[in-house]
């Protein structure tokens, strides 16, 4: 294990500020003149791994940082990065976020604080805290009309900091917008993770020595040695017409899909397919539980995926099985499958 930085959000607000040209807010490209409607909030950059992410100093790597003349030191570009949703999809994004990657609150860690602005980084078991209270620490939400909404943060974009695993790298939060008002609330939906393809143009191609399923010149699953696995999962494609490949949580420390589902067109699968190793549960049962350590989508005593520290992907794990309705978890080439889909 190594790093692993893992977002989290907490304590929403809503402030009505008046910008000046003369702002740093508006002169860090964060803001533009006028009355805006902010939402505010704290954001954590958590290490959740076992070492310490260290970049160093900002004369160290110049590349990562830009000096800030109105806060008089410099901040790490492109870090971190917020997006506000609705159920249809429409964004708003937090503008030009510019960061000191330090130790600020601890979370089970038992090292001392070591990082500050002039040597930069989070250590094992501590968190950067970004205060709801800081310039640029928020999402203009000026015209939006009230109602529920999802936001999504995401750490370490720019993957200058080697982790363990990247693929606990956003958090989402719902939020309900009330004129002045903002109410933290279960994601009333989250944007997914998606990847289109042709289901009449996959094959079972060996490439390099393994056996992979393929979309043209794309390759979509690894089968290693096992050809008849491959062709299996290309005959399931076809089946259901598949044509997106979707994930949560991706990538994975092992690289294995902590969790891999298909749909067609906008809806999910229907079966039997003949053959098919599928386990059945009832989504309704379905919950993200903290087990161990680890958050787990769990029906009843039956655990189903597990995320490790990322409760935000178990939480989205759950939000996708039953808003799909799925009913059955199957798979190709168990155990260890490089194949997983569920359907109806």
């Amino acid at each position: 294990m190594g790093a692993n930085l893992v977002p989290i959000v907490r304590n929403f607000a809503i402030q009505t500020k008046t910008f000046t040209p003369q702002d740093c807010a508006v002169q860090e490209g964060c803001a533009v003149p006028g009355s805006r409607k902010l939402l505010r909030f704290d954001f954590l950059c958590w290490n959740a791994g076992n070492r310490n992410a260290h970049l160093g100093s900002p004369s160290q790597n110049p590349q990562w940082y830009v000096f800030s003349n109105c806060h008089g030191h410099y901040h790490l570009r492109n870090f971190n990065d917020y997006k506000l949703y609705d159920c249809r999809g429409r964004v708003r994004t937090g503008l030009k976020q510019a960061f000191c990657l330090m130790d600020v609150e601890r979370r089970g860690g038992t090292s001392p604080r070591l990082y500050t602005c002039s040597d930069q980084g989070v250590s094992a078991g501590w968190a950067d805290v970004y205060g709801a209270g800081l310039d640029c620490q928020w999402i203009d939400i000026t015209g939006l009309v009230d109602g529920e909404y999802v936001l999504e943060a995401r750490t370490n974009q720019s993957g200058i900091v080697r982790e363990d695993s990247y693929g606990d790298n956003f958090t989402w939060a719902g939020v309900r917008i009330a004129g002045s008002r903002v109410t933290e609330i279960p994601a009333p939906c989250y944007p997914e993770d998606c990847v289109g393809f042709n289901p009449a143009s996959v094959q079972a191609k060996n490439v390099g020595g393994a056996w992979k399923v393929v979309d043209g010149a794309h390759w979509m699953l690894d089968f290693g040695t096992n050809r008849i696995n491959a062709q299996r999962a290309r005959d399931v494609i076809r089946h259901y017409s598949f044509d997106s490949m979707c994930f949560v949580g991706r990538p994975s420390p092992n690289r294995r899909q902590l969790m891999m589902y298909f749909k067609v067109g906008a809806r999910a699968p229907r079966g039997p397919l003949r053959g098919e190793d599928a386990i059945s549960f009832n989504p309704s049962n379905v919950s993200a539980r903290k087990i161990g350590g680890s958050w787990k989508v769990m029906e009843g005593q039956m655990s189903m995926l597990d995320f490790g520290v990322s409760e935000a992907n178990a939480r989205k794990a759950v939000w996708i099985i039953q808003h799909y309705g799925f009913r059955y978890q199957c798979f190709v080439g168990r155990p260890n499958a490089p194949m997983m889909y569920f359907r109806c």
